[in-house]
């Protein structure tokens, strides 16, 4: 198994009697590609901050690509996020005065998993099988189009070759011409890369792109409770 959830709680220190995240039982197997859907404020990119190591649980065990995270140390599980796990943020999250090149580094820095000698070639070549053209990349990527960050955002993700791919609503702001070509674009790349993909949206229209679609509620049980709340029951 790629992930494997037992018993895992999770609450912010102010809300500690509510749980954002309960769930009992959670697995994504290898090669799978899951759709978890559910309204904001469900938990969703809480669950997200769990798996990659962003976010400790209270409670219960986390396995990722065999190694329990929440046995590991914060820098532990940093540095196994940097080598494991790509992460392609809600808003893409680049630093807007560096270029491609440069944003893409970052990831690497964290890792090391290519040495620099063949860094620099390795980023070409995933920019240009992402289509993006040589003059854009030497350009702050606050000048480029949400298309080109989007091409940015994908290749930093994979620049350091994960194992996992989490995504975490990055559609919710484009439009649909942006958001078709972002995920045609993101499954052709998980495809030739032979990643585990998990992907998180409100957007049920997306879930045909997957093999495996899921409802936050069918799975977190305290996003059960905040929908009967919501709806007073």
């Amino acid at each position: 198994m790629v992930i494997s959830l037992n018993n895992v709680c999770f609450s912010y220190a102010k809300q500690s009697s509510s749980p954002v995240v309960n769930i009992p039982s959670w697995s994504l197997a290898e090669g799978e590609k899951c759709f978890i859907h559910g309204a904001s404020g469900g938990g969703k990119s809480t669950l997200l901050g769990l798996l990659s190591g962003m976010l400790t649980s209270n409670t219960g065990e986390i396995t990722v690509l065999g190694e329990r995270l929440d046995k590991m140390s914060n820098r532990q599980r940093d540095k196994f996020r940097a080598d494991n796990i790509g992460y392609v943020f809600q808003s893409f999250n680049l630093i807007p005065f560096l270029d491609a090149i440069d944003n893409i580094k970052l990831a690497n820095y964290f890792s090391k998993s290519l040495p620099k000698p063949i860094l620099q070639q390795a980023i070409e070549n995933l920019l240009t099988k992402l289509n993006m053209a040589e003059k854009n990349c030497s350009k702050p990527v606050r000048d480029l189009s949400i298309g080109q960050q989007q091409r940015i955002a994908i290749a930093r993700a994979l620049i350091n070759k994960p194992k996992l791919l989490i995504v975490d609503e990055p559609t919710s702001s484009l439009d649909q011409e942006n958001r078709d070509a972002f995920m045609t674009l993101l499954m052709s790349m998980v495809e030739a890369h032979s990643i585990s993909l998990l992907f998180v949206s409100h957007d049920m229209s997306l879930a045909p792109y997957f093999d495996r679609v899921e409802a936050l509620s069918s799975i977190n049980i305290a996003a059960i409770d905040a929908l009967k709340d919501s709806q007073g029951k």
